[in-house]
């Protein structure tokens, strides 16, 4: 099994521990950005982003729709890929030497996947379905399904 189908179970076998946390929406993290311009932000977005594509995917998974987990499993890792860039972009800009930065992407993803789930599933306990009925997590699904507009947008200062 593919590492990130293991990752995307795992994070969906967890036990619903409390309240879904809150993220904070995407146009915030935006508007934050415009005011205190951090480079690392758009990475956070990327990985936002890539946590809720997999998240889908193993809900998919749990429908067996096998084309659907593929699709968002590939959007996942095009997220994960930006994110990857941008960070060495940071480093050679730091003059730092890049070093492990897909496992600490990985990591960051994998947290934020927690939360993602923490959520959907207050939600599915809620209303019955763990995404729709969420305005924020319908926004930031349609809005992560096309990654290079997602890209141009996070970058507009």
């Amino acid at each position: 099994m593919k590492s990130s189908a293991l990752l995307l179970l795992t994070c969906l076998a967890l036990p619903f521990v409390a309240s879904a946390a809150e993220l904070m929406p995407f146009e915030q993290v935006r508007r934050q950005n415009q005011t205190y311009p951090d480079s690392t932000r758009l990475t956070y977005l990327f990985n936002r982003c890539a946590a809720l594509q997999l998240n889908v995917a193993a809900l998919l998974e749990r429908k067996g729709q096998k084309q659907g987990v593929k699709d968002y499993e590939n959007l996942a890792q095009h997220y994960m890929v930006l994110s990857e860039a941008n960070e060495r972009e940071i480093d050679k800009k730091s003059g730092l030497k890049s070093k492990d930065t897909m496992k600490a992407i990985s990591r960051n993803v994998s947290h934020l996947s927690e939360v993602y789930t923490q959520r959907m599933n207050a939600n599915a306990a809620k209303r019955g379905d763990y995404i729709m009925g969420d305005a924020q997590l319908e926004s930031e699904l349609k809005e992560c399904s096309l990654p290079e507009e997602f890209k141009k947008k996070s970058l507009v200062n």
